[in-house]
């Protein structure tokens, strides 16, 4: 039914004691994977510490190498990933193990990771309308919200100059600090859809390698 935050609820409610130690590897998938299917990163990730707690033999923890691996990427921890990506290879013979080992340094190699966009910089772009929207990727956007911006700063220039300054303050400067500062948050969630794209491709492209036959 794709409630995935619903049956993670309801893993939960599974007493661990009461497990073998298969039934608990099973466990632990299905718990990591509801939580990358609901978007619940930090959630997986603690999920995949409490399995290596609670399950000491890590043969049994194999099946879960690949979304332990997308969990890593999606919370942009390299090099776990990278490690973790090396010892999955390790679990394939040669010479697809090799294959797959030199595909994962280039896929992990600086060059290659992510060009995720800096929250600290679109902060500062975001004191003049539109330049972060840009900075993230969405040009007609931060466009739109430059021309808007301006547009309503001289609408409000124009009214007190004229002498209407009731109007333009009002008008002027109550539309403008709603659009301006409305901006700065657009601009996070534009920055934020811009990393979620590139790490979702990043993994798409991880996932071709690490499940080829």
């Amino acid at each position: 039914m794709g409630q995935f935050d619903k049956a993670s609820n309801e893993l939960l409610r599974i007493r661990l004691f009461a497990l073998n130690q298969t039934q608990m590897a099973d466990y632990f998938y299905e718990k990591i994977l509801c939580y990358i299917l609901f978007g619940a990163f930090v959630e997986a990730q603690s999920a995949i510490d409490e399995m290596y707690l609670s399950l000491p033999d890590t043969a049994l923890t194999t099946s879960t190498l690949v979304l332990q691996i997308l969990v890593y990427n999606e919370l942009q921890q390299w090099d776990n990933a990278r490690q973790t990506a090396l010892f999955y290879a390790n679990t394939f013979p040669s010479p697809q193990r090799e294959d797959m080992q030199t595909m994962i340094e280039q896929m992990y190699a600086k060059e290659n990771l992510p060009k995720l966009k800096s929250e600290k910089v679109s902060r500062v772009l975001a004191f003049v309308p539109g330049l972060a929207h840009i900075y993230a990727g969405y040009w007609m956007e931060g466009t739109v919200s430059f021309l808007l911006n301006s547009a309503v700063l001289a609408f409000g220039v124009y009214q007190a100059y004229h002498g209407y300054y009731i109007t333009g303050y009002l008008l002027g400067a109550g539309i403008l600090s709603a659009t301006y500062f409305g901006g700065f948050n657009r601009a996070e969630q534009l920055r934020q859809k811009r990393n979620e794209e590139s790490i979702r491709l990043f993994n798409n492209h991880a996932k071709k390698i690490l499940l080829t036959p």
